[in-house]
């Protein structure tokens, strides 16, 4: 609240001074209007449309918006060129047809302020940010050094029907090879190496198959079907480790971004903290009655417009659909 009233104060101040000084302000606003715009050269600006002049750093923004979406691909100068001509033609002529004044417009350009403007704020907030290598180090100790992380070696027999998976149990149990069921009753496309799956985490499996793996011990096959979203399984078990955390050196980078990203969060929660911030609700219209149960009224009210018999078929208000907004 000081620092608003500060500004108030200094922009107060500033307006007195101007209107001590009314002559020497006029004169050089009149001089600011005489004096003509910098001519558009080769120094400033890359294209000129019907006197629009397009900027050399319209085309370093283009050059690296499209750089980021296209993984850092080049992209030459003369097509961006174009690109930019292309857009000020188009933007010329809903100049021209007014297009801004349409609602559906405003709200597009409003948007898209915000949006860049929110965008500047918070890399402008985030050069303010120092994150230090002991914060760096402390989260990963608590998020990543911490974390010791089990991984499985499994194959499995994925088939369409409980009997057939049990039956598939009972040639385990009867000797067959679990590599040669796999192969010959397994839809799965892991059939053609018997049904081996590699090694894996527990989140990279579905949980009633993660589960079950857990819950075998290495050599241990399950001796009753595990029921997905895919169908029957019979598992096996072959083996697990122990995977160890990813060094601190190749992820730092990626806790110090995290951590930038959090000290941002708050100061946006700070933000609205200190604003006065109104939401207002969509009052939708209530539907009305359905015809087999009319909506009751009292006989002193005046009916409702939803109680009122409907107008014919070909009204010019009902008997179309209503049209979709643009999206």
């Amino acid at each position: 609240m000081k620092k608003i009233s500060l500004i108030a104060a200094a922009v107060s101040s500033a307006l007195l001074v101007a209107g001590c000084d009314t002559n020497k302000t006029d004169q050089q606003a009149e001089t600011a209007k005489q004096a003509p715009a910098p001519a558009p050269n080769a120094e400033n600006a890359v294209a000129v449309v019907n006197g629009k002049p397009i900027s050399k750093t319209a085309l370093m923004v283009l050059t690296h918006e499209l750089q980021q979406r296209r993984g850092g691909a080049e992209i030459p100068k003369d097509k961006l060129v174009d690109e930019l001509v292309s857009r000020e033609l188009l933007r010329q002529e809903a100049e021209k047809k007014k297009l801004a004044d349409d609602a559906m417009v405003a709200a597009k350009l409003e948007n898209a302020q915000r949006v860049i403007l929110s965008q500047a704020a918070a890399e402008d907030y985030l050069k303010t940010i120092t994150v230090s290598d002991e914060e760096v180090k402390k989260e990963y100790d608590q998020r990543v050094g911490a974390m010791q992380q089990t991984e499985y070696k499994a194959r499995h027999i994925l088939v369409d029907k409980e009997d057939t998976a049990k039956d598939i149990i009972k040639k385990l149990q009867k000797g067959d090879k679990f590599e040669t069921l796999a192969k010959k009753y397994s839809k799965d496309p892991s059939a053609t190496n018997g049904g081996d799956l590699g090694w894996f985490s527990p989140q990279q499996m579905v949980p009633p198959f993660t589960d079950a793996v857990v819950a075998l011990k290495n050599g241990e096959y399950t001796t009753a079907p595990v029921k997905t979203e895919f169908g029957w399984h019979v598992i096996l078990r072959e083996d697990s480790r122990e995977k160890a955390p990813p060094p601190f050196d190749t992820v730092k980078d990626q806790i110090r971004t995290l951590l930038q990203t959090q000290k941002l969060q708050e100061h946006i929660t700070d933000l609205k903290n200190g604003a006065q911030i109104a939401k207002f609700e969509d009052k939708q219209e209530a539907p009305p009655p359905s015809q087999g149960a009319p909506a009751k009224t009292d006989a002193n009210e005046p009916t409702p417009e939803s109680a009122k018999p409907a107008p014919p078929a070909g009204d010019a208000e009902t008997g179309k659909p209503q049209p979709e907004p643009s999206k």
